[in-house]
């Protein structure tokens, strides 16, 4: 499963059909909302494994493109007091799910049979109703927030692993030094050669037990002691985490999206363009879906113009200038000659109103 497009609404923010690739760059000037539209999905994540409870007002209007290359389209709302007063599937315009105050229907995928159930206002159907042969398009919507992952770069440090879980904040599903601890020695070696390529001369890493705590050990050329990882600087111990944690998903997961928020932030221009490239391309290889948010311009610069998306707020409604609702203006610009970050910079939008 792939996201394509997200709508959400609730009392005091709208994001107005975020349309997405399969690599993503999300830029805006400052409180324009690009923290915030990944919040959304990182949200949605956990209000459809159960972490977050339906007890706010808000609409959400997702699109999918699934294995068979079908677009699944899922709506829920919710209101108080009443909870989920909406919930639909359709499948390429189909519908296989309708639900509406304290009942639902759903439609079997393997006799088209018509189901009815009542499901609690306060559950999402596929949360109390799953069914691999007669309503496998619940599970392909459960297999995708399975196989999701979330990673707020800007706010790793070398002194903390992992931040309080809470809504809003972005996170890494576990410990980074779990994710370490799993690699095969293979893996490792990829993680040296990725952080070498990236400008950070390793020899080694190495997980190391002591009586209070686990601590990775770094060892560097030119140097004669080894560091631990509690020493590193921030930008070196954020690239070698975020490294860590794509090749634990790829290794062992099968990772269908990942958010990055705040991607190379507080890293210098040399390595912030070779880890946002060395990120992007990663991803794309593997087929993983990408949505980073950035104001670096040097990594605009380093992803495809098609990649970026725009946005831009008026009052609580945020909308995006991408390539799927603009391609002529991409096609145009890209002609210029002009870097990636001028067509966000400048004043190019502006002369097309926009």
């Amino acid at each position: 499963m792939k996201l394509k497009k997200l709508s959400y609404q609730d009392f005091n923010w709208e994001l107005k059909d975020l349309q997405l690739g399969m690599a993503n760059l999300i830029v805006g000037k400052n409180a324009t909302g690009k923290s915030r539209s990944l919040q959304v999905i990182d949200l949605l994540l956990k209000t459809i494994r159960g972490e977050r409870k339906l007890n706010w007002a808000a609409a959400w209007k997702l699109e999918f493109e699934n294995y068979k290359k079908q677009i699944v389209q899922y709506n829920f709302e919710t209101k108080i007091p009443q909870g989920i007063v909406k919930e639909e599937i359709t499948i390429d315009d189909k519908d296989y799910l309708s639900r509406s105050g304290e009942s639902a229907q759903m439609k079997s995928e393997s006799d088209g049979h018509l189901a009815d159930f009542y499901p609690p206002n306060d559950r999402l159907v596929l949360q109390v109703r799953r069914d691999t042969k007669d309503f496998p398009f619940l599970e392909d919507i459960a297999a995708w927030e399975e196989n999701s992952y979330s990673f707020k770069f800007g706010n790793i440090t070398p002194k903390q692993w992992s931040n309080v879980q809470d809504f809003g904040q972005l996170m890494s599903s576990e410990d980074v030094l779990v994710f370490f601890q799993e690699l095969s020695p293979e893996d490792v070696a990829a993680v040296i050669s990725e952080m070498n390529g990236i400008g950070f001369k390793i020899i080694s890493i190495d997980l190391r037990q002591r009586t209070d705590a686990s601590v990775l050990i770094i060892r560097e050329e030119n140097l004669d002691k080894p560091i631990p990882h509690y020493n590193l600087s921030q930008g070196m111990f954020r690239a070698i985490s975020l490294i860590i944690f794509l090749q634990y998903l790829i290794s062992r997961k099968k990772p269908a999206m990942v958010l990055i928020d705040d991607l190379c932030e507080g890293m210098d221009y040399d390595r912030g363009r070779k880890l946002g490239k060395l990120i992007f391309d990663k991803c794309i290889s593997n087929s993983i879906q990408l949505i980073a948010t950035s104001n670096d311009n040097f990594l605009m610069d380093v992803v495809d113009i098609e990649c970026l998306n725009v946005l831009r707020r008026n009052g609580k409604t945020v909308t995006s200038i991408n390539y799927f609702n603009h391609p002529d203006l991409f096609d145009e610009f890209a002609l210029t000659g002009f870097s990636n970050f001028d067509f966000f910079s400048s004043n190019y939008l502006a002369k097309h109103n926009l």
